[in-house]
């Protein structure tokens, strides 16, 4: 238990060390070091690779020393490696003027003298300078490789540890030899601190501390009992007397606050009175450490339980319980740091004396057994749902939900560590059962602790952003996740450590992330992504903030229409994220170079599988300059007729009359044939035909169109409407009106206006609208006369015959 707090402790240390790397780069191994110092410094490298190589082959060291040897092969790793990426200058220079002499000529053809003289001497002085680089290199793999066997031996005794099976805790056998050993343990330990007291020179120093101990410990229990229970109670019911949203606020995180800060302080000066006294016998060294981990536990278990449980504050609850629920949850957290402090306590029993595995065996199950009891507790407590919520209709409704949600997973996860923990512990496999069971309860600790710490940030950026515009809304929409992402990003060192990953493993996951891998010739780290993001996205926001400063600014200004407009818009934002690309691939200080050949092979498969995609924004490209069809156009393609709502890189988008929006590919419209009303004017034709009977009056009728078309307001007087004369129907005679309007647009409007004014305007007249008409002409009368007499007399005989057959029948 004391080596996971020491862990997670010193995740703590970690963003001081990363802090303090530009302090150490100060005094990083020069590449231009003299060669008596290198030289040294080579010496010093060997020395510590020998010294690996030998403790390796002994493999008798305790993983403590291996820990420590590992850390120095690291840090000749570190240097060697820092030599390697900054090379030599001098090396650099030689370089440069080797490149100023050009390629060397092909085998056949012949150099000049002096060029080839000062060629030669180049590549012999860079083979010098090189030296030291590659010693480094050298340095570098030889370390890689001992830093690798050493992790694996480690990892080897962790597993056998692991692994250890030891005799089961439900043999009875076993029970009264434990009970004897863990008495002879405290009786030992009894009898030292009799010993202590009695003793002349301890005890009189023992009795000095002690009424200083006694004060310390009184002020700590006053403040337990009496000044933070008054101190909660009046910050809880200024809480809920507050009117305003920041005054609440105010006071529950000040209740919060006071809430670590006043048990932490309590337990502090218990454990200081504690540690003042120095009691610490000889077989219990590890006493005063079990002494402080305990504090710590329940002062930590204390603050998290009531900082996502609230059981006195159902209102920043952050599980949905009741208050009964919240209050039973709190309990066994508490009970939970309990198990764990005694789990401490048990591990430095044996540490300082030597138990029998069967005593370890039932010493652990002491352990393990009430701790996954808790577990399995607390995990029904979790998917207990609040009394009078909507999520408890049914219990098979609620426990579906849970099931599926963050806390459902949580509490499985919790009855499986606890299944697991028994499980292994009766089989006799303690270190399997503790590792099913302590860093379960920790990790619970933990994300407990990261989510009262997504609640804060989330609810302050929100406050902050405050959503009143579209796109803060959005961005308020999507901040829970990428809270949600940064804090558990933020944990997953934590989370490592307290699932028995290494310190110099968390090292070597940082150092990879900080160093990168090489990629193709390019170099890859964390730095080199952050800084790669940021500068793009700087540009792209910088690049939107241009289009809008233009957009509302400069463009309404000019004599460009909207088309226009939205195309240098469109056009700057392609120009600016392009530039904001190159500009943050550069200041990554990425190569390119190195994948020319790939991007030249990757050419060809895109050159036959994306030509379509290619096509279209090439047409996307050509109708941004060339604008043949501009935004607001009315056209007609594909057999598809609407406005043009938006031109992209890769397809446009019409919206037809009957709100469909149609996507057109950008190639359609380059290569076929468009019709675009609105082009170059709004101005457009109508075309009415009207037919009237034969018979009508011919300039009546032509006057009446005229008339209709000059009392219609979306009309042009010029150029002039005309009444043609279109010919003889088969029922009427034809004619057209044919007018242009303001505004093509509304042709379907114009065209129904002029045909209701003229419908109108030619029945007042009493000039006839005919109907199509047709004269039938039949041949042959006379023998259709004489077919249908002869039928009908043949019809009339039958019925006679008929009638009189009926009459005879009897």
């Amino acid at each position: 238990m004391a080596r996971f707090i020491t862990h997670f402790l010193t995740v703590l240390v970690l963003a001081l060390i990363a802090g303090a790397g530009p302090a150490r780069a100060q005094n990083a191994p020069d590449a231009q070091d003299t060669p008596e110092t290198f030289e040294q410094r080579v010496a010093e490298w060997n020395e510590t690779a020998e010294r690996a190589e030998e403790t390796l082959r002994n493999a008798r060291a305790s993983n403590e020393a291996l820990e420590i040897l590992r850390s120095d092969v690291a840090a000749t790793r570190s240097e060697a490696l820092e030599i390697i990426e900054r090379g030599n200058i001098e090396t650099l220079t030689l370089k440069a003027r080797l490149e100023a002499l050009g390629p060397p000529p092909a085998e056949k053809d012949a150099e000049p003298e002096r060029i080839a003289t000062q060629r030669k001497a180049l590549q012999e002085a860079i083979a010098i300078a090189d030296a030291p680089v590659l010693t480094a290199r050298q340095a570098h793999n030889r370390a890689e490789v001992l830093i690798e066997e050493i992790d694996k031996l480690i990892r080897a005794r962790q597993r056998s540890e692991l692994l250890a099976r030891d005799p089961s805790p439900l043999v009875p056998t076993y029970w009264l030899p434990a009970l004897s050993e863990v008495s002879a343990y405290l009786g030992r330990v009894l009898d030292e601190l009799g010993d202590i007291v009695t003793s002349p020179t301890q005890g009189a120093l023992m009795r000095q501390r002690l009424p200083l101990a006694g004060l310390l410990s009184a002020i700590g229990l006053f403040v337990l009992v009496f000044v933070h229970p008054r101190a909660m109670r009046r910050l809880e019911a200024a809480s809920a007397a507050a009117t305003g949203a920041i005054r609440k606020r105010g006071y529950t995180g000040l209740a919060l606050a006071l809430r670590l800060v006043l048990p932490a302080t309590g337990a502090g000066l218990l454990a200081v009175a504690f540690l003042s006294l120095r009691l610490a016998p000889p077989s219990a060294k590890s006493l005063d450490a079990v002494a402080v981990t305990l504090a710590l536990l329940l002062v930590i278990a204390y603050w998290l339980a009531h900082a996502v449980f609230a059981p006195s504050q159902p209102e920043r609850r952050l599980v949905e319980q009741d208050d009964q629920t919240a209050m039973r949850a709190t309990w066994v957290a508490l009970a939970l740091a309990l198990v764990l402090g005694f789990d401490a306590i048990l591990e430095a029993m044996e540490r300082d004396f030597q138990f029998t595995p069967a005593s370890r065996s039932v010493m652990a199950a002491i352990v393990v057994v009430p701790g996954s009891l808790l577990l399995w507790r607390l995990a029904g407590l979790l998917r207990t749902p609040a009394q009078g919520s909507d999520k408890a209709g049914t219990a098979q409704a609620a426990g579906d939900e849970a099931a599926i949600s963050l806390t459902g997973l949580t509490a499985r996860a919790l009855q499986l560590a606890a299944a697991l923990a028994i499980l292994f512990s009766v089989a006799g496999y303690v270190q399997i059962a503790r590792q099913a069971m302590v860093p379960m309860v920790l990790s619970m600790a933990l994300l407990a602790f990261c989510l009262s710490v997504y609640h804060v940030l989330t609810g302050t950026v929100t406050r902050l952003l405050g959503g009143h515009q579209p796109d803060e809304r959005v961005a308020v929409t999507l901040l829970p996740f990428a809270v949600g992402l940064l804090v558990l990003i933020a944990s997953l060192p934590a989370f490592a450590l307290i699932w028995g990953a290494r310190i110099a493993d968390i090292s070597e996951v940082w150092i990879l992330l900080t160093q990168g891998v090489e990629i193709a010739g390019i170099r890859v780290s964390v730095g080199v992504v952050f800084t790669l993001i940021a500068v793009f996205v700087l540009g792209v926001f910088t690049t939107r903030w241009l289009q809008r400063f233009l957009g509302t600014t400069v463009l309404p200004r000019t004599r460009l229409d909207s088309g226009g407009r939205n195309a240098v818009l469109t056009g700057l934002g392609y120009a600016g994220i392009t530039l904001a690309a190159l500009i943050a691939v550069s200041a990554a200080g990425l190569d390119l170079s190195n994948l020319a050949i790939v991007a030249g092979a990757l050419s060809v498969g895109i050159g036959f599988g994306m030509q379509a995609i290619v096509s279209n924004f090439v047409s996307g490209i050509i109708l941004l300059v060339e604008r043949p069809i501009k935004e607001g156009d009315w056209i007609e393609v594909s057999g598809h007729s609407g406005i043009v709502r938006k031109i992209a890189v890769r397809s446009t988008r019409i919206q037809t009359f009957d709100r469909h929006d149609v996507i057109v590919p950008n190639s359609d419209l380059i290569a076929g044939t468009v019709k675009n009303m609105t082009l170059t004017t709004q101005t457009g034709r109508v075309i009415v035909p009207v037919g009237v009977a034969y018979g009508s009056d011919l300039e009546k009728t032509r006057q009446i169109l005229l008339d209709a078309v000059r009392d219609n307001d979306m009309v042009l007087s010029y150029p002039e409407p005309a009444v043609l004369f279109m010919g003889l129907g088969d029922s009427s005679l034809d004619f057209e009106l044919r007018c242009f309007l303001k505004d093509v647009s509304n042709v379907l409007t114009a065209r129904s206006d002029l045909l209701f004014t003229i419908y109108a305007e030619l029945n007042k007249a009493g000039i006839e609208i005919p109907f199509p008409q047709r004269d039938i002409t039949v041949r042959n009368v006379e023998d259709l006369a004489r077919a249908l007499l002869r039928s009908h007399t043949e019809t009339e005989a039958d019925g006679a015959a008929n009638a009189a057959s009926r009459a005879a029948d009897p």
